[in-house]
């Protein structure tokens, strides 16, 4: 692994020899992350504070590209050390605050241009169109401009690529078909979350004539139990209520079945693959969804740690 910085006016320094390492890609939120340790050998001590980029590097194959958030400078039994940390090209888009705004039958193209291209590249597969009105709340980051955006007209969420460019896609089956048996698997681990879940939404009507609840009715019979109360405008129809409150539990949903393998090497696999798993001992066989991945290497070795959600 190596890392370039990039600085403000241009240059770029390739950092000493790195002795660890860490990359963890999820395509979203939270931010991809970088995370290095190298040798210091002083010569960047006037370029540091000028630094704002970083481009890490597995061979000639760019990793991630990224925003640097911090670096420090420390001495310990392993001699004189430079730690680097910072987030991949998001960061940009949550870290700088929209303007409230409401937007008639706003567009993607629209969207793209008032809330992501002044920060990072972007790409789309369709135009997507808003019917009625979308808002733009105050305090909300540009990236939920755009991600609030999408959901509503395409159903759902952006993805940032590993070299930075903002893809208003389909994160889900966007990248490679990959097979892995448990031969290849370090450690597996099946794992639910129950906490957050919604069993139940009860939505209504800012005049309160109007509600309508939508249940869980797995998790319900399961023993959950954990109620919304969502509020919407006044005349809202039983349709759009319904449609709101189903979204609801789609989304405290996501992310509470998850399956997690540890590979040998880096980038076994990265968010949007797909893999089709085979593990007897949990008894796993079938198609899943990487979620995250993270990369980490060192003296002891490189590993990928990989988590994943069943295809429905």
């Amino acid at each position: 692994m190596t890392v370039r910085l990039l600085t403000v006016d241009g240059r770029s320094f390739e950092l000493p020899v790195t002795l660890r390492w860490r990359i963890l890609r999820t395509g979203g939120v939270p931010c991809d992350e970088l995370e290095a340790v190298c040798l210091y050998d002083g010569k960047l001590g006037e370029v540091l504070p000028l630094c704002h980029r970083f481009a890490a590097y597995e061979g000639a194959e760019a990793a991630l590209l990224g925003v640097v958030d911090e670096y420090a400078l420390e001495v310990s039994g392993e001699g004189v050390l430079l730690r680097l940390s910072g987030r991949g090209m998001a960061a940009l888009l949550l870290d700088n605050e929209a303007e409230a705004e409401n937007y008639q039958q706003a567009t993607l193209s629209e969207i793209l241009r008032r809330h992501a291209e002044p920060y990072v590249s972007c790409e789309r597969e369709r135009e997507l169109v808003a019917r009625g009105v979308y808002r733009v709340t105050s305090g909300s980051s540009q990236w939920r401009a755009v991600s609030g955006f999408t959901e509503l007209a395409g159903g759902f969420a952006p993805h940032m690529t590993a070299l930075g460019v903002l893809r208003a896609a389909p994160l889900r089956g966007s990248g490679r078909q990959l097979r892995v048996e448990d031969s290849s698997v370090v450690r597996c681990q099946v794992r639910e979350r129950r906490y957050g879940v919604l069993s139940e939404v009860l939505v209504k009507d800012k005049s309160g004539v109007h509600a309508e609840t939508v249940r869980d009715g797995d998790f319900v019979r399961r023993g959950g139990r954990r109620r919304q109360v969502l509020y919407m405008p006044r005349r809202s129809s039983g349709e759009a209520m319904r449609y709101t409150a189903g979204y609801q539990l789609q989304k405290s949903r996501e992310g509470a079945r998850q399956v997690e393998i540890v590979l040998p090497g880096s980038f076994q696999a990265q968010p949007g693959d797909v893999v089709a798993l085979r593990y007897p001992p949990l008894g796993l066989e079938g198609q899943y969804d990487v979620a995250e991945a993270e990369s980490r290497g060192g003296p002891a070795g490189t590993l990928t740690t990989v988590v994943m959600e069943a295809r429905d």
